[in-house]
Formats: C-alpha cells, structure tokens, sequence
C-alpha cells in the first residue's frame, strides 16, 4: 500500500494564486470578470485561464516571468512537511494547473528528488501568450480543467494506494472527490463540507504535518 499526496500548487503551497496575482499585474481590467466567472463556476478553468493570457503580449513574457518569481510566497511549513513524507514514504506530486516558470523554482530549491511535478508552460512565440497543457483532459473526464487533476490521479494511482488531495480552491473539487482524505482551506474547505468529503482543515504546512504525525488523527482513520 503506497500513500500518494496530490497537491495543488496555487493559494495552497504559493500563498497566494499565482495566475490571478499576474492578471490583476499585468491585464487588471481585462481579466477581472473572467477571474469571477471562472471562479463562480460560469466559464471552465480551461477557458478563462487560456482567455486571461491571450491578454497579455508575449513581448511581455520576461516580465511576467520576473514577476512571478518575485511574488511567490511559499506557504508555512511546507519544506518540513515534504521531509516528513519522505520519512514516511508517501509519494508527494505537485499537481498545479499553474506554470513551470513559478512553480518549479520552489520545488527545486527543496533539493528533493522524490517530489514529482505536473504544471504547464506557456509558449510566446506568437503577439500573444498562449497556454500549453501538460495533461489535458481525456475521455474518461467530463472536460474544462485545464491540467486535468483526475486524469494525473487516474495514471498515478493504483488501486492498493491511498490519495491524500491537499488544495484550496475551485479547480481541487475533482481531485478531492478522489481522494481518501482532503486538506482543505478556503473554497475548497466550503467545498468539501457542503459535499461531506472526509476533511481537516489547515492554514499552513504545519497543520498538515501536526495531522500526519498524530496517528490519532481523523486522517488515519481514512487510511487504514
């Protein structure tokens, strides 16, 4: 029995949403009414997210890149929380529909090499930037992801395994759904009490890692 951990990478490990922090710096006015449409549920994450960098020159890229890097703010405790799944050896893969050029760099710099990534790119070879998925949706999903979380988890996971999702927004439900156990913060937390999904809350790495240590924890009682 392996114990894998999907985590999401925007608003959980980045403390804020990378995608949404670029378009209000880049294309504020612009992307304002896709990031609320997607949000509410009105336009696919695919759709809005490809919309939203479309706005963007792709003489722009560098800056954006820049940007990115420089705002990234990694969530308390993750590093450690990394280390302890390592101890156990549970299998942790990042699982973002965000980008290679912030999502990566923090990975890296954990000097790990048993976390395992899934994000996307962007190609700006046209006037405008364009978004590359990794792993779009395939037959088996009912479509609009984007990085299609349940497609990664359905190639990943055997059926012995156990699936931990950890996430915080909109783009987590399918994953969550999933999953054994669910980490959840804002939306996603709304979310997964609204849908009854076995559940704890967390605001930083720490609770995560307090949660695993704990064998008395609601999380083990979903993984035995």
């Amino acid at each position: 029995m392996t114990v894998r951990v999907i985590c999401d990478f925007d608003g959980t490990i980045s403390e804020r949403d990378m995608i949404v922090s670029i378009m209000r710096h880049f294309a504020p006015e612009a992307s304002e009414p896709i990031i609320q449409a997607v949000r509410a549920g009105e336009r696919s994450v695919k759709d809005g997210v490809e919309a939203m960098f479309a706005l963007i020159p792709s003489n722009q890229y560098g800056a954006v890149v820049a940007y990115a890097q420089a705002a990234t703010a990694v969530r308390r405790g993750f590093p450690q929380f990394i280390h302890t799944c390592e101890q156990l050896g549970w299998k942790v893969a990042i699982v973002s529909g965000g980008f290679d050029f912030f999502v990566e760099p923090v990975i890296h710099n954990l000097s790990t090499a048993s976390v395992d990534i899934y994000c996307n790119r962007i190609d700006a070879s046209g006037s405008h930037l364009r978004v590359m998925w990794s792993k779009p949706c395939d037959e088996a999903c009912d479509g609009g992801c984007g990085l299609c979380k349940p497609r990664v988890i359905r190639e990943m996971v055997q059926p012995s395994d156990h699936v931990i999702a950890i996430g915080d927004g909109v783009t987590d439900v399918k994953a969550a759904k999933m999953a054994d156990f669910v980490f959840a913060r804002s939306d996603l937390l709304r979310l997964a009490r609204e849908l009854g999904l076995p559940h704890l809350p967390f605001e930083t790495f720490d609770d995560i890692t307090a949660a695993i240590l704990d064998k008395g924890s609601e999380l083990y009682a979903h993984l035995s």
